[in-house]
């Protein structure tokens, strides 16, 4: 005889809440009833919920907007304002502006020959007999030829740029220089011997080169860029209720030009007050983000953002004050969508909201004189400026290649001088070039009489493309300095001065005969500057191309082992 053991096993477990036999729903589960409604009361009281003045929430709102467009821009911050067309971007306008005294005369020998090429081609589209083409191609190539070598080999330009003189070499007589051309066609010139159908087609070829040459090729301002600052200054200008508001860029160091590159001088009283604008009404939206806390009870938060894990130290202040904001004012930000037009100067000239409550409140610009969110620096006493939001006519799509010139400003604390290192330059083919892999110099010695002596080294070799900065005083009898480009003289070895060796980039503006850079402007850690070729499209879909500054932090201080006055053992010994 067996004992019977008997088990017990459950299916599922769920509240006994369906009658026998009825087949009931889960309705009494799922209302969770409180017994005492003074509970819920009590949790109100407990949140401060009965104090509170603002417990409704915006369900409209009405708002008028002013708008004014930007006119003008102004080059290097106080130089002649230009009239600011719609479309074009801001950074064309701030970076393909010329310098004084350059031209498009300083198009490589590639993109010169290429683009007087376009002037033959051009030729060709009129009612011209190739007798007369062969004329004018003759009498176009002798009038304005590409630059041929020099009689003195040490100065030829493309002394260093081995594929820079083998493009001349295969370009000669085939292509006329487009710069030199350009300025012999805006003066009147006409080749000699033509008929006058012959001239009147000349002229029209001329006439549509000569427009897409200075399209294409001719700055569309002034420069902006200051030289001694190593940075853009420029700004932009509207009319604002009568009044001349002006944004400016003190410091624009290239790329994209946002909002927070500028300064606004509105002037030293208060802008007057908006008498029009464009009135509107819209539904406004809660602002959210990931992680942020629940507004409701027994309601599941997001589990990308845990608030509650965040640990902070004592020193921690701003991770505290991101919770502590986050907690307490999450839920009280709305926004309310606007279309606006780019390129003007907006602001809001009325907002009234009505809430749950069907109140309506009028609501006016947070007002405080040490601390803002979104708005400019007064450009007189650096306090917050009036509410004012600039959309600028920035470029979209930008896209930049490699640099085809860069220049390392850096400290070289054991010479007591600073040196711009120009590291790539770019080569008459339109290509960069590093000027680390030109042939060295050779090493100036003066060999002694006596073969067993020392030989004499006036100073150590430094590489040509090292550029020295030699500090000067800023003004006569002043303690303060500035950086003046200069010159490491060149001996041969038999101590005979050799031709200096000039910088062959832009940054560096070899043809101006004195150039400076503020002290300050190269910190120990150095400043790198150069030059990067940008394509984008305006606000219209036109392309524009440019090539423009950028200026980054460098790689701390250099050594050119820069010494004066050595003894060295002669060649050929050990």
């Amino acid at each position: 005889m067996s004992d019977v053991m008997a088990f017990g096993q459950y299916h599922r477990l769920e509240p006994v809440v369906r009658p026998q036999g009825t087949g009931g729903q889960l309705d009494e589960a799922l209302a969770a009833r409180v017994a005492d409604p003074l509970f819920l009361l009590a949790r109100q009281w407990q949140l401060a919920e009965f104090t509170g003045e603002d417990g409704g929430s915006p369900v409209w709102c009405r708002i008028r907007t002013e708008s004014t467009p930007l006119t003008a821009f102004r080059p290097s911050g106080d130089g002649t304002a230009v009239p600011l067309d719609k479309g074009v971007p801001l950074e064309y306008l701030a970076e393909a502006g010329s310098a004084a005294g350059e031209t498009a005369r300083d198009l490589p020998l590639r993109v010169s020959a290429r683009a007087g090429r376009r002037f033959l081609d051009t030729l060709r589209t009129q009612s011209l007999s190739d007798t007369a083409l062969a004329q004018i191609d003759a009498a176009v190539l002798a009038k304005a030829p590409l630059p041929g070598p020099p009689e003195n080999p040490d100065e030829d330009p493309l002394g260093r740029d081995p594929g820079g003189r083998a493009l001349r070499e295969v370009l000669a007589g085939r292509a006329p220089d487009a710069a030199a051309l350009a300025g012999y066609l805006s003066d009147g010139w006409r080749p000699p011997g033509l008929t006058g159908a012959q001239r009147t087609a000349f002229d029209r070829a001329a006439e549509l080169w000569l427009e897409w040459f200075r399209k294409r090729y001719g700055p569309p301002v002034p420069s902006s860029w200051v030289r001694e600052r190593l940075e853009h200054r420029f700004a932009v200008t509207a009319a604002l209720g009568g009044r001349p508001v002006t944004l400016t860029a003190p410091e624009f160091t290239g790329g994209a030009a946002d909002v927070y590159h500028f300064e606004l001088d509105a002037g030293a009283t208060p802008l007057p007050e908006p008498t029009g604008g464009t009135a509107m009404e819209a539904l406004p939206t809660r602002v959210t983000y990931p992680g942020m806390p629940a507004e409701r009870w027994w309601e599941f938060e997001d589990a990308r953002g845990n608030l509650p894990a965040i640990g902070a130290g004592v020193p921690d202040l701003a991770r505290l004050l991101v919770v502590e904001f986050a907690n307490i004012y999450g839920n009280d930000h709305w926004m309310i969508p606007l279309e606006l037009a780019t390129g003007a100067l907006h602001r809001i000239a009325a907002l009234s909201v009505v809430d749950t409550f069907e109140e309506e409140n009028e609501l006016a610009p947070a007002e405080d004189a040490h601390w803002s969110v979104f708005r400019l620096t007064d450009a007189y006493d650096g306090r917050p400026g009036p509410p004012l939001l600039p959309l600028l006519p920035t470029a979209s799509a930008r896209l930049e290649g490699p640099a085809v010139e860069e220049v390392l400003f850096a400290r070289d604390e054991m010479a007591n001088l600073g040196f711009a290192v120009e590291r790539v330059v770019q080569s008459a083919t339109g290509r960069p070039r590093a000027r680390a892999d030109e042939p060295p110099d050779s090493d100036p010695q003066v060999s002694p009489t006596d073969p067993a002596a020392l030989a004499y080294r006036l100073l150590t070799p430094v590489p040509a493309h090292w550029i020295p900065l030699v500090p000067v005083p800023l003004a006569a009898e002043s303690a303060a300095i500035c950086l003046r480009r200069g010159q490491i003289p060149r001996f041969g070895a038999d101590g005979a001065r050799l031709p200096q060796i000039k910088a062959a980039g832009r940054i560096l503006e070899p043809e101006v005969k004195r150039v400076f850079f503020r002290d300050e402007e190269v910190p120990r850690s150095g400043v790198t500057v150069s030059r990067v070729p940008v394509v984008a499209r305006g606000e219209d879909g036109r392309v524009f191309q440019w090539v423009g500054r950028r200026v980054r932090a460098g790689r701390g201080e250099a050594s050119s082992a820069l010494a004066f006055d050595g003894a060295v053992p002669p060649r050929g010994t050990q």
